[in-house]
C-alpha cells in the first residue's frame, strides 16, 4: 500500500509521531523554563518580556546570560558573542541533524524549522532509526515550545506560590530523556559506549578542575568534551568493537564511578541562579529590551539555522559519517554529566533520579516513562529527607 504523503513524510513518519515524541520534552521544558520566570522577573522583567525572550530564543544557558546582559544595559557586541559562545553547541547539532531529514526537508522548511534545533528536540530526533522530514520535525517542536514558553509565564507570575522541592524535583526530568536517549543506543554499541562515558569524564574535569572551569564556559565545555569524545570513537572504533572495546568501557566507566562517590558529593556548586538573583525594584525599559533581544533572537537563530540549511549534501567519507553519528550521544552525555547530580539543589535526591534513570533507560523504556520516572524518584527522595 503506498503511503499517504500528506501525513507521512518520505521516512514514514507522521506529524501525530512528532507531537507524540515531543510530549516529554514540553512536560521536561514546562518545569525547567519555570526557573527562568522567576529570575526574570526578579530582575525586573515583566512577565511579558520574559515570554518574548522564551518565544523567541528557546535556550536555557543563553537566556539566562543574555537576561544578564540585558538587566547590565549591556552593548550588542556582548549580546552576539555571549549567544556564539554558549549556544555554539547548536551548530553541531544542525549538521548532524542535516544528515539525517529526508527529501521533503526542503531548504526553505530548513530555514523555518531550525528555529526549534534545540539539545532535546535534537537527541529525539537523531535517535529516530530512519531518516525524519518536515511534518515529524515540526510535530516534534510543537509542544516543547509551547511548554517553554508557558513555563516561563508560570514562572513569572506563580512561581513563588510552588514549593521549592517540587520544582527543584521536575527540573531533573530533562537528564532523564537525556539518559533515555544515549543509554540503550550505547547498551548495544562498545563504540558510543566508549565514547559516551569518556564525554561524561571529560565533562567533570572542565567542570571540576578550578583551572578549567574558572576559564572555560559551560557551552565551550560540552563542545570540547562532545568533540574531543567523538574524535577518540572515530580514530578507535576498529579496535573499540572488539574486546579491548569491552576494557576500555570497564575502565571509564571505573573512573566515572570514582568521580561520583569521591568528588562530585563533597563539590560545592555555586547558588541556583534563581536564589542568587539580585532583585530590582524598577521595570526594564523597552527602548533597552527590544534592541537586545532582537540581537539575542537573530544570533540564536543564525547559529541554529546556517549549518542546518547549508549542509544538504549526505557525507560520502566513512570517518567524516562516523563523526557525526557519534556527535549526538557524545553531546548529551556531556550535558548530562555531572549537571544531573545538581540540578535538583541535593546531591542525594538528584543521584536517586539518576539511579532511576539509568534502570528505565537501561530496559529501554519510553522517554516519557524514564522522564517521570526521574522527577518520581527525585520527588521521592526529597519528601523521606524532609521527615529524615
Amino acid at each position: 500500500m503506498a503511503k499517504d504523503s500528506s501525513v507521512k513524510d518520505f521516512g514514514g513518519y507522521t506529524t501525530g509521531e512528532g507531537i507524540k515524541d515531543g510530549l516529554p520534552i514540553g512536560l521536561g521544558y514546562l518545569s525547567v523554563s519555570f526557573s527562568f520566570g522567576i529570575l526574570a522577573v526578579s530582575k525586573g522583567l515583566s512577565w511579558l518580556q520574559a515570554a518574548l525572550i522564551s518565544l523567541t530564543c528557546i535556550t536555557s544557558a543563553g537566556q539566562v546570560a543574555g537576561l544578564g546582559i540585558m538587566t547590565a544595559a549591556g552593548g550588542i557586541i556582548a549580546m552576539i558573542l555571549s549567544q556564539i559562545v554558549i549556544n555554539l553547541r547548536y551548530s553541531l547539532m544542525g549538521i548532524a541533524l542535516s544528515q539525517k531529514a529526508d527529501k521533503s526537508m526542503t531548504p526553505l522548511l530548513r530555514i523555518l524549522l531550525s528555529y526549534g534545533i534545540t539539545d532535546e528536540i535534537f537527541g529525539v530526533a537523531v535517535s529516530k532509526k530512519h531518516e525524519f522530514g518536515a511534518r515529524y520535525f515540526f510535530g516534534l517542536t510543537v509542544l516543547p515550545v509551547i511548554g517553554w514558553v508557558a513555563g516561563t509565564v508560570i514562572g513569572a507570575i506563580l512561581g513563588r506560590v510552588f514549593p521549592e522541592f517540587l520544582t527543584n524535583a521536575l527540573a531533573i526530568g530533562i537528564y532523564g530523556m537525556f539518559v533515555s536517549i544515549v543509554l540503550p543506543k550505547a547498551k548495544h554499541d562498545k563504540v558510543i559506549l566508549t565514547g559516551s562515558l569518556m564525554a561524561c569524564i571529560l565533562s567533570c574535569l572542565l567542570f571540576f578542575v578550578p583551572v578549567l572551569s574558572q576559564y572555560i564556559s559551560q557551552g565551550f565545555a560540552v563542545i570540547i568534551a562532545a568533540v574531543a569524545a567523538a574524535l577518540a570513537a572515530v580514530f578507535a572504533r576498529g579496535k573499540l568493537k572488539g574486546r579491548a572495546g569491552t576494557i576500555v568501557a570497564i575502565i571509564l566507566g571505573c573512573g566515572l564511578v570514582g568521580i561520583f562517590i569521591f568528588i562530585a558529593p563533597f563539590y560545592e556548586v555555586s547558588e541556583n541562579p534563581v536564589a542568587a538573583a539580585e532583585l530590582s525594584g524598577g521595570k526594564l525599559d523597552y527602548k533597552i529590551f527590544i534592541p537586545l533581544l532582537i540581537v539575542m533572537a537573530v544570533t540564536t537563530y543564525l547559529v541554529r539555522m546556517i549549518p542546518f540549511t547549508l549542509f544538504r549534501k549526505k557525507l560520502e567519507n566513512r570517518s567524516v559519517k562516523a563523526f557525526f553519528d557519534y556527535i549526538p550521544y557524545t553531546v548529551l552525555s556531556a550535558m548530562t554529566f555531572p549537571a544531573i547530580l545538581y540540578s535538583t539543589g541535593s546531591f542525594t535526591t538528584a543521584s536517586f533520579g539518576l539511579a532511576v534513570a539509568l534502570i528505565l533507560g537501561y530496559f529501554e523504556r519510553s522517554l516519557l516513562t524514564v522522564a517521570v520516572g526521574t522527577c518520581l524518584a527525585t520527588l521521592a527522595a526529597g519528601i523521606v529527607m524532609m521527615y529524615i
